[in-house]
């Protein structure tokens, strides 16, 4: 087993960030006197769970493969703009999102991270 890649490293800090920044989102949005509630903590909170998830998949023993992952880190980007576009997320807040999850996806399709993840993560 090879030794962990610093950008690996790197990007799973950055997907605690953006799961940090989800939570944060979801406080901000928690107003009870608001109308769609619910539609605002659902955006935030799977926005939360998929980059827990992501980051969770970046450990030595993580769980998916190369291509899922990839997929899940399209998905961190998708719901928050699927959320502005409902109107559940504020414009700021989706953009820091996508732009968290866009570098998130940069770091992961490099040849060293992606050689790590599918040979010598185990």
């Amino acid at each position: 087993m090879e030794e962990r890649p610093k950008l690996v490293i790197l990007t799973l800090i950055l997907a605690m960030i953006g799961a940090f920044f989800a939570l944060a989102v979801a406080v901000i949005g928690l107003d009870t006197g608001s109308e769609g509630l619910t539609t605002k903590m659902a955006f935030s909170l799977l926005t939360l769970a998929l980059f827990l998830a992501v980051a969770g998949s970046l450990n030595v023993n993580g769980q998916w493969s190369w291509s899922f992952l990839v997929f899940a880190e399209a998905l961190c980007a998708a719901v928050p703009i699927i959320g502005y576009v409902c109107g559940a997320m504020d414009l700021l807040f989706c953009l820091i999102l996508v732009i968290l999850a866009s570098v998130i996806i940069l770091m992961t399709t490099t040849p060293k991270v992606k050689r790590w993840i599918e040979a010598d993560r185990v």
